[in-house]
């Protein structure tokens, strides 16, 4: 009867504990917004913005088992290999779109901004970019350069 109750509570622990790795790695997949604030001793102020995607690892994508030794079909085939193309614009369009966000809630650049630079790598989009208004004393106190 014992055997019984151990190997219940165990199985349960394990269903748990997958379900809680599920979500964190749903939770893990989350992109990271970093927004970095400069403000120039003209009174220009640039930012970088990046957003940054957690990306398959290469053993995780595009390979599958093939044939199995005894004539069968092995395991099922891994996925395409995602289309980078695709993948970038849609991570520029998110980071644009995530940015124009921060800046309405942080109120950086208040007369909208122009993009200076930008580049994409793998799972990270950084735009770089000028806000065309200049700093007011208020906009110098609240954000606060970091080498000052």
């Amino acid at each position: 009867m014992n055997n019984k109750l151990l190997i219940s509570l165990s199985v349960a622990a394990l269903s748990l504990s997958a379900c809680g790795s599920n979500s964190a790695r749903r939770q893990g997949s989350m992109p990271k917004e970093i927004f970095v604030t400069y403000i120039k001793p003209n009174g220009s102020k640039v930012f970088n913005y990046s957003l940054i995607k957690r990306m398959p690892s290469q053993g995780q994508m595009g390979k599958g088992m093939g044939k199995g030794m005894h004539g069968g079909m092995g395991g099922m085939k891994g996925g395409k290999k995602p289309d980078m193309n695709k993948m970038k614009a849609q991570m520029q369009a998110k980071a644009t779109k995530k940015l124009g966000l921060k800046l309405a809630e942080s109120g950086y650049c208040r007369e909208g901004y122009m993009e200076l630079d930008s580049f994409f790598e793998r799972g990270h989009v950084t735009i770089k970019g000028e806000c065309n208004d200049s700093a007011t004393a208020q906009d110098r106190e609240k954000f606060i350069n970091s080498d000052d």
